[in-house]
């Protein structure tokens, strides 16, 4: 369930993907990777845990059309 104020999924999906970006250019910083690695690690970590909110969400719909039809 996203948090109030939380920006969209999409758009940490979108800073996820900047980030791996960063990691994949020749300029890669040992202690800013650390840091980057760990905020990507929680935004990962978070994603997951909306989208599993989801899954089950839809899951809910689904039964509930399925017993109804």
């Amino acid at each position: 369930m996203p948090r109030k104020n939380e920006p969209p999924l999409q758009e940490q999906i979108n800073q996820l993907e900047s980030l791996i970006q960063w990691f994949e250019s020749e300029d890669v910083d040992l202690e800013q990777a650390i840091a980057k690695f760990e905020e990507g690690s929680k935004l990962a970590e978070h994603i997951k845990e909306r989208l599993n909110g989801l899954e089950n969400k839809i899951t809910v719909l689904k039964e509930r059309f399925d017993d109804g039809a």
